[in-house]
């Protein structure tokens, strides 16, 4: 496997059978994210496939549109937040980067109560539609691609195949993800044999160790998705990589503080340290301020 290969997404849509796939590497996004966050492995797996399986998704935005994605556990790991913009910006956390000091595994982190899903698609400030669920789904893929299928009555599914590494400063070997969404007019069945599919042993060889040359690696998943060696016709579209990108600011973290706490509580902690820092809880960028700043 060639590791360290850059990031692409593609998205491809077939009239026949009626169906979209997006499939992407986002090694890069994934280990920004783990680094802004000094995430744990166990952490840093679930928070690499929910940044990835969040940048499938853009694919799905028209332009201006964002998702907010809420993940939540009951097990230590608590919940992952993601933020994911059309153009591929993506940004996220996870509430105890270092659930390892109490889990050692993915299946302890997470609990066994399942995943409950918050998703809000907005633009400009506006929200367009919100939804939850919950399913018994512990991985973030495939706690998404239920929520999308049951809450946006979208059938989808989604695969991530991610493989971490023990470099502190380089964390992520590879971190490929698969979305397949229904489109009007497939058929039910033929779409369910495609999902099946997806999940079996095949398409995580491929995604490892066939996507050095992107186009051709997803003509080899499509054959094998949908068991024919002769492709029919799809429109190819090639997307920006993903990354994460925060965008906050000074300003935008003083309007939070604001809303958050008020005039009162704000002077009352002015008193108490007049040259106070705000950190972003997305990206962890700090910034110090007088009190003039915030008055």
């Amino acid at each position: 496997m060639k590791s360290d290969l850059p990031d692409f997404m593609l998205h491809a849509i077939f009239k026949k059978p009626a169906f979209q796939l997006v499939v992407g590497n986002f090694r890069k996004l994934a280990s920004q994210g783990i680094l802004r966050h000094d995430a744990d492995p166990v952490a840093g797996r679930l928070l690499a496939e929910a940044l990835s399986s969040a940048a499938l998704m853009t694919a799905l935005l028209s332009d201006g549109e964002r998702y907010s994605i809420r993940i939540g556990c009951s097990g230590p790991l608590g919940a992952l937040i993601v933020d994911a913009k059309s153009g591929g910006a993506v940004r996220g956390l996870v509430q105890n980067p270092h659930v390892m000091e109490s889990a050692d595994s993915v299946e302890v982190a997470c609990g066994d109560a399942g995943a409950d899903v918050k998703l809000t698609r907005s633009q400009d400030g506006k929200i367009l539609s919100s939804g939850e669920s919950r399913s018994s789904f512990i991985l973030p893929a495939s706690a998404l691609g239920y929520h999308l299928s049951v809450s946006e009555e979208h059938e989808t599914e989604i695969r991530c195949e991610i493989e971490l590494r023990a470099e502190p400063a380089d964390p992520v070997r590879s971190a490929y993800g698969v979305l397949v969404q229904v489109l009007p007019g497939c058929d039910p069945m033929e779409f369910d044999r495609i999902r099946t599919r997806l999940q079996m042993p095949e398409v995580g060889e491929i995604l490892r160790n066939g996507m050095e040359k992107p186009e051709e690696g997803l003509r080899v998943l499509l054959s094998f998705l949908l068991e024919r060696l002769e492709l029919p016709e799809f429109a190819l579209k090639k997307l920006s990589p993903a990354r994460f990108e925060c965008g906050c600011s000074a300003e935008s973290l003083k309007k939070t503080a604001f809303q958050m706490l008020g005039r009162e509580e704000i002077e009352k902690l002015l008193s108490e340290n007049p040259n106070p820092t705000l950190q972003c809880r997305f990206c962890n960028a700090k910034y110090h301020l007088s009190a003039n700043d915030l008055r």
